[in-house]
């Protein structure tokens, strides 16, 4: 199923690129903005953590499909990252970082319209789609970055414990945004959107029960060492769950240009000559 979905995103993706330019207006922009994490080694669900932004950019069409709807297909690239250290649990001791890949197929959907002019104003937005997205976390350890899901540190792949978990998954990208059309065919946009994910992983932590010798005996010293870092006496029954309740999501935000290729977006219509409009299809 994973598969088909990622499948199906891809060619959706390649099929709005090569949609011919006479059947909507296009849009090609740029965005710069920064990501976020939150998960298992976050000190709350949802929250702002600044030690843990780190930079995103990307490129997108946008394709409009009538007044109100746009399809965007984008590629995004960014890194999340967490740190017991900086929220507060010495205790437990973990980190991580991971560089974030996503391309993805979005729809955007146009409130309403503030301006009496048809080719600019100011326009809310809502957007959703599905995406695949390529992740791969690390941590420190002797001054150099390891690879985590190699290691199997909550004894993926042993007998009783998960599967390995995959480096490619699917989500949902869901948020808001807003438009600022400076002429016919030149766009600034803000915009925030999480990401729900289907893998409890981004961070290599989850709730799953770890039983130290197990994740020592079969994965090796460094796995069951990175398992649990502040562990330093192990009884023989020795086992624990190295994450919490929170889910993983990453977060993408940031300011976007976009430059309109195929003509003008109202030159010449009738104005109505309103200062709020609502878009029809």
């Amino acid at each position: 199923m994973r598969k088909q979905c990622k499948l199906l995103i891809l060619s959706l993706f390649a099929f709005t690129l090569w949609q011919p330019a006479s059947q909507a207006q296009t849009s090609i922009g740029v965005m710069g903005g920064v990501s976020l994490y939150s998960g298992d080694l976050s000190p709350q669900e949802f929250g702002v953590y600044f030690e843990e932004l780190r930079p995103a950019f990307g490129a997108f069409a946008r394709i409009e499909i009538g007044k109100a709807f746009a399809l965007r297909p984008s590629i995004s690239i960014g890194q999340v990252a967490g740190d017991d250290v900086i929220n507060g649990r010495e205790d437990r001791g973990l980190s991580f970082r991971s560089r974030i890949t996503e391309l993805a197929l979005i729809g955007e959907l146009n409130l309403f319209k503030i301006g009496a002019r048809r080719d600019r104003g100011i326009v809310p937005y809502l957007f959703g789609g599905g995406a695949v997205f390529f992740f791969n976390p690390e941590t420190e350890f002797d001054g150099d970055y390891i690879e985590l899901q190699p290691l199997g540190t909550e004894g993926q792949g042993l007998p009783n414990y998960p599967a390995p978990y995959q480096l490619t998954q699917v989500a949902v990208p869901l948020g808001l945004g807003i438009k600022f059309m400076l002429n016919e065919n030149v766009t600034i946009s803000a915009e925030l959107g999480g990401r729900k994910l289907f893998t409890d992983y981004l961070d290599d932590v989850s709730d799953t029960e770890v039983n130290y010798f197990d994740v020592l005996e079969n994965n090796g010293e460094l796995a069951a060492q990175l398992s649990n870092p502040t562990l330093e006496e192990p009884e023989e029954n020795t086992t624990y769950s190295r994450g919490g309740e929170f889910n993983d999501w990453y977060y993408i935000g940031g300011l976007s240009f976009a430059f309109r290729l195929n003509g003008s977006s109202g030159r010449g219509r009738m104005r109505d000559g309103r200062n709020i409009g609502c878009p029809t299809f």
